[in-house]
């Protein structure tokens, strides 16, 4: 099933037809419930869907509603947008964590996903944190089902590009002195082996997915 929630095609919140759910990304900010009043109702999904402990992907603004519904708090960044190809740093349970772990050694440690954001989140403690990035924002982690990302593994240059000419578009002023260009040169110029990494961390996930529900 393929739902969005701002169009209002919302399934039942307690419905377990789902084997997995993955929530994606977008331009809302998970705190903007006046502006977006679906995202209440997207953390309530997401809440009932933890208890029946149904494996969920948050990516981005999914990870941000993840963090939210656990009893974090999302909120502006500390830094300007962070924008393209970074550098990540594993924690230690990272390090042991049977996706990204795996992801980062068959990739030499410097997998390719393109991050796209400004808002942040804080955690609670029970949450385990995988990854930062060099900006010392949060880049992964899971808790219970939940396995979320800040970084876009859905993401080709294509889709990139089409992001950054929107915001563009939209808020011309947005990225302040990054310089967009640059970025948008050496996306290109990395598609390939950024590829590589996005169909390896499917593909890990997926099998770790399996593995957990043969297991049951």
């Amino acid at each position: 099933f393929l739902h969005s929630a701002y169009l209002s095609q919302l399934p039942d919140n307690n419905t377990n037809d789902y084997s997995v759910i993955v929530i994606l990304g977008g331009p809302q900010s998970a705190y903007e419930h006046d502006i977006y009043p679906y995202l209440k109702w997207e953390k309530s999904f997401l809440a009932a869907q933890l208890t029946l402990n149904t494996p969920i992907l948050g990516v981005c603004l999914g990870a941000h509603l993840l963090a939210d519904v656990i009893g974090g708090c999302t909120h502006l960044g500390k830094y300007d947008y962070e924008v393209g190809y970074v550098q990540y740093e594993l924690t230690s349970e990272g390090k042991c964590d049977p996706i990204l772990s795996k992801v980062f050694e068959k990739q030499q440690n410097k997998p390719l996903f393109v991050m796209h954001h400004r808002d942040s989140f804080d955690l609670p403690s029970n949450a385990t944190i995988l990854a930062y990035t060099t900006n010392n924002y949060i880049a992964a982690f899971r808790f219970g089902s939940a396995y979320c990302v800040q970084f876009h593994p859905e993401a080709s240059f294509t889709e990139f590009n089409e992001w950054i000419q929107q915001t563009r578009s939209d808020e011309p002023e947005i990225y302040g002195n990054i310089n967009i260009d640059k970025i948008l040169y050496q996306a290109q110029a990395c598609e390939i082996q950024a590829e590589q990494s996005r169909q390896l961390f499917f593909d890990t996930w997926w099998n770790s997915i399996q593995q957990q529900q043969q297991q049951q």
